[in-house]
């Protein structure tokens, strides 16, 4: 009688060999500098290319291959805050074919506890789990000796089907740790990312072509159906050319959204700031209130905003373009209320003092008024 008992383990595991794809570190170069309210990263191994954008507390990325845009700019899931200056918490990890890759993050603790894996090829880009160090092996590296040794040690997976296996192995090979997969999906709905994502494009399309003309830059906010309701010309960042200070209508959203345009010696976009939380939109039956007119006196900027009547209650916003830190701030905040009767007039100004640094791209009436406590400061 012939047994095929032999046979059948010899075929599963040569199904299993064939199932099976490990991914190993690589070395990859990378490059990052900011640029105005936004830092970047770029990440370079052979004809893959990942670019970073952090924005606020946002992160952005770009997937290109060949210099063809892979996948667009997406929120992912990293706080690049926790990372060193020179970004080493990072890994790329790829198959033997050099075809396919892991990018592996580190989670959203200071120590590394965990990391956010995406998966990638030359057609895709997406993102595949979480990695939490297993129970059991928590305790093999001490939790304040985990950072440095996440640096110096290395990480493989392997994958089994559908199925990932990640592990880690310290510089001394005495310690491994093995991971299990969870999921973690906590990303902004696409209407809110929408904002950050068109901040980002702007500034990439102001980099790779200087000769976004400003009439672009106008047909560009009239396709999102934004209305032009004020405009003043003036040397913002001392350079001895004029810039442009843009107020648009959004109708939709029935908001004010103010654009400041700087602007090379060819009269091209060198740089755009952007706000909708400045000016106070027209209250129903008014015509009262809202933008009053933008003053430039001796390089700073001031909106005046009327936000109420009976009595008359107007702001004024004073900006100052920063040639170091090549960022617009607040310099004065002043609320001046009037009567009928003058006598009862008052005004309440604040500086730095007050409220700190606050750049253009940050600012919110509502949140200066809180923070300067003006309605108990009389």
């Amino acid at each position: 009688m012939l047994s095929c008992k032999n046979d059948d383990k010899k075929e599963n595991l040569k199904t299993e060999i064939i199932n099976s794809q490990d991914y190993k570190e690589v070395i990859f170069t990378k490059s990052y500098k900011t640029t105005g309210d936004i830092r970047e990263l770029n990440i370079q191994y052979n004809n893959f290319l990942l670019k970073f954008r952090f924005i606020e507390d946002i992160t952005l990325l770009q997937f290109v291959v060949d210099g063809e845009n892979v996948s667009d700019w997406k929120q992912i899931l990293f706080n690049f805050e926790y990372l060193p200056d020179n970004y080493d918490g990072i890994r790329l990890l790829f198959d033997e074919k050099k075809s396919k890759g892991i990018l592996l993050l580190p989670g959203y603790t200071e120590q590394y506890p965990n990391l956010i894996a995406y998966e990638f090829d030359e057609d895709h880009f997406s993102y595949l789990n979480n990695f939490n160090i297993k129970d059991e092996d928590l305790n093999k590296i001490s939790f304040e000796n985990l950072n440095k040794e996440w640096k110096k040690g290395s990480f493989k997976l392997t994958k089994k089907s559908d199925k990932y296996i990640l592990t880690f192995c310290d510089v001394s090979k005495k310690n491994i740790l093995n991971f299990e997969s969870s999921v973690f999906n906590d990303l902004l709905p696409e209407t809110e990312i929408k904002k950050y994502i068109d901040k980002v494009t702007k500034s990439e399309k102001a980099k790779s072509n200087r000769n976004y003309s400003l009439s672009e830059f106008l047909e560009d906010i009239k396709k999102k159906g934004l209305e032009r309701f004020f405009e003043k010309k003036c040397d913002l960042n001392q350079d001895n050319r004029e810039d442009e200070i843009y107020v648009f209508w959004d109708s939709k959203e029935e908001k004010f959204l103010v654009y400041i345009v700087l602007l090379n010696e060819d009269s091209s976009v060198q740089k755009t700031f952007e706000n909708e939380n400045i000016l106070t939109p027209p209250a129903p039956n008014s015509t009262g209130t809202g933008l009053n007119g933008i003053k430039w006196n001796n390089y700073d900027f001031t909106f005046v905003d009327n936000i109420s009547e009976g009595p008359t209650q107007t702001r004024f916003i004073t900006f100052q373009y920063d040639k170091i830190n090549k960022q617009i701030k607040l310099q004065k905040y002043s609320i001046v209320t009037t009567y009928a009767d003058e006598s009862k007039n008052w005004e309440n100004t604040f500086t730095t003092n007050n409220f700190g640094e606050v750049q253009f791209i940050d600012y919110d009436s509502k949140t200066i008024d809180d923070l300067c406590n003006n309605k108990n400061s009389r």
